[in-house]
């Protein structure tokens, strides 16, 4: 399943067998966010807590 992500706009395939998948799956409105903006929003989620 090709899914564009949310926050970048990359478009990535999402294997049967993630959950991921099976959320998209069932709740096709469901945002679907790239593993590397998923990195970046936990970092700067972590960086805002030190401050």
């Amino acid at each position: 399943m090709q899914v564009r992500c949310q926050i970048c706009g990359t478009v990535s395939d999402v294997a049967a067998w993630t959950k991921e998948y099976e959320l998209l799956k069932y709740s096709p409105e469901h945002p679907y966010i790239c593993r590397a903006c998923q990195q970046k929003i936990q970092l700067e989620a972590k960086e805002g807590q030190k401050s």
